[in-house]
């Protein structure tokens, strides 16, 4: 696969829906694959996630890359208020397909729609009061999908977004790298019906996605304040938290 040095730079697993659509071939087993993929500690991440999240004031949460609703349906769970609105979003029509099926009883309290993280163009800017990612910035272009959420967070509005991180120190990191490349094919050609695809970008991003601290710092490039990030599991993952400041 040839990718252009920007792309490379800016999408840590060089994927574009256009040219691949395994979220679409693999979507009625994502779930599946999240849970063998991390050996089920997924589940503990998005708790800690959605915990940051639901102490959020806003009326108004944009869930982008929302896969099959994970951090939705956990939000609702939480018994989110009633009169907040939860948007649902996904490029893929059938992940969200998936995520209306799980959604189906609190369907009368999140719109679900499809809308590309990179172009947000039906999003009102400063429309909305907390945007969130999880898992899917490894797969986007960085710096578009950043510049998306900062013009549609209102002046004050956060940001979440829980992605692959780097351990410390960095030679336990390169270990953990050495296990994820000989466990991920493994388990993914098992899981994935030998759909390379589906675990080659989830590897790839784990690979080059930046570290926290570089992260922290194209959130500070991109507009964003009072940046700061969260260890999980000695740092496989890290939650970054973001403000817009006011004006």
């Amino acid at each position: 696969m040839t990718v252009s040095a920007e792309t490379s730079e800016t999408n840590a697993a060089s994927f574009s829906a256009h040219r691949d659509d395994v979220f679409a071939r693999i979507a009625g087993r994502y779930d599946v694959l999240c849970d063998l993929f991390s050996f089920g500690i997924h589940r503990l991440w998005k708790r800690r996630m959605v915990a940051r999240m639901a102490a959020h004031r806003g009326q108004v949460i944009f869930d982008a890359a929302s896969g099959t609703g994970d951090i939705p349906l956990r939000l609702l769970r939480r018994g989110l208020n009633t009169d907040r609105k939860l948007w649902v979003t996904d490029l893929c029509p059938q992940m969200l397909a998936m995520a209306q099926r799980k959604l189906a009883p609190f369907s009368a309290r999140v719109k679900i729609v499809e809308r590309d993280a990179e172009n947000l163009h039906q999003v009102e800017s400063e429309s909305v009061d907390l945007y969130s990612m999880s898992f899917g910035m490894k797969i986007c272009n960085r710096h578009r999908v950043l510049a998306e959420a900062f013009r549609v967070l209102k002046p004050g509005g956060s940001f979440f977004c829980l992605e692959a991180a780097q351990i410390s120190p960095r030679f336990l990191h390169r270990a953990y790298l050495r296990y994820m490349d000989w466990c991920l094919p493994l388990i993914g050609r098992i899981a994935a019906s030998g759909d390379a695809s589906a675990y080659d970008y989830l590897l790839r991003g784990v690979h080059e996605f930046p570290d926290q601290a570089a992260f922290a710092k194209e959130l500070e490039a991109a507009g964003f304040r009072a940046v700061r990030y969260e260890n999980l599991t000695l740092g496989i993952v890290a939650l970054h938290e973001a403000t817009k400041p006011l004006p």
